[in-house]
């Protein structure tokens, strides 16, 4: 099976598993593939450009710490692939950010219009994560315009995690937040 086959077939979560292992065996092991994991990683950066939310995923992935000699660590690739990835539906990467976006949710269940915002949205205990952080990536995305193409075409940079970076993204959420929250009670 080609991976392209899978990675439209399967879940999120599946989907991911498949795709890394293929590219970790390929980075590992690349006397065993006609293709580098260069050549693949690009191949799955096209597929994220073409707004594949599971290689979005992957390419997030890859650069939470990098590969050594192929991809900087790069700490804002890395949130704005997962967000791109969640605002396009991957419930896992969703749920892969959920530490992030609990300071956004709890907003927004922090209301008192909440029964309002759960009867008329569908919302419940099983779906609300999925649907409210799905939302909260769609803002972040629209606020921060972040777009596969820009995001390809970024020049590799290396980009550590710090507390500074990680509250620029939720100033981010705070900025975008009253929109969600109309949205919801229209």
């Amino acid at each position: 099976m080609e991976y392209k086959d899978f990675v439209y077939k399967n879940d999120a979560y599946t989907g991911f598993v498949e795709l890394r292992k293929i590219l970790n065996e390929m980075k590992d092991s690349p006397e065993k593939f006609e293709k580098t994991f260069e050549d693949m990683f690009a191949e799955v950066g096209a597929l994220a450009m073409s707004g594949n939310p599971i290689a979005q995923d992957i390419m997030s992935y890859y650069y939470k710490s990098g590969v050594e000699g192929v991809i900087p660590e790069n700490y804002d690739q890395y949130m704005k692939w997962a967000i791109l990835a969640g605002a396009n539906g991957n419930e896992f990467a969703i749920e892969k950010l959920q530490f992030f976006l609990n300071y956004g949710l709890t907003e927004l269940v922090s209301t008192e219009n909440l029964p309002k915002i759960l009867a008329r949205n569908g919302i419940n205990e099983k779906n609300y994560m999925y649907i409210l952080g799905n939302l909260l990536c769609e803002g972040l995305v629209d606020a921060m315009n972040i777009t596969a193409k820009s995001l390809v075409e970024e020049k590799p940079t290396t980009v550590k995690y710090t507390p500074e970076r990680l509250r620029k993204y939720k100033k981010e959420i705070d900025k975008v937040l009253p929109k969600i929250m109309d949205y919801l009670l229209a």
